[in-house]
């Protein structure tokens, strides 16, 4: 497994609610390493989503790995995301297994589809 991504974890994604939406920021060499070798990647991404401490930088990566189209608002690519008034945000990570079963759908398509298919 890469190096980048068998470290991953949730706290290297930092969040801000904008007027159009969520932004998710994570860093940006992960991002360019990673990129060399997507097809490689793409699958030990997926296995992260299973992994509580990482699988909301695991579905981040792979959003923009993939280049595919998403919404940022209610929520960021099907994750939803609650930004607090305090700053600190809540992602319940009982969404981890939805999220995998969409990415594993995504995976699977040939052509790979623009968007990340729909939840079950």
């Amino acid at each position: 497994m890469d190096r980048s991504v068998q470290n991953l974890s949730n706290q290297e994604v930092t969040w801000e609610g904008t007027y159009i939406g969520l932004t998710p920021t994570i860093d940006r060499e992960t991002v360019e390493r990673l990129s060399e070798n997507v097809d490689r990647v793409v699958p030990e991404l997926i296995a992260r989503l299973s992994d509580e401490g990482a699988f909301v930088a695991a579905h981040v990566l792979l959003t923009q790995l993939a280049g595919i189209e998403y919404e940022a608002f209610p929520t960021w690519n099907g994750l939803r995301v609650e930004i607090l008034t305090d700053g600190s945000v809540r992602i319940d990570p009982a969404q981890r297994s939805a999220l995998a079963r969409r990415w594993e759908r995504w995976a699977r398509t040939d052509p790979r589809p623009s968007v990340l298919p729909a939840a079950d």
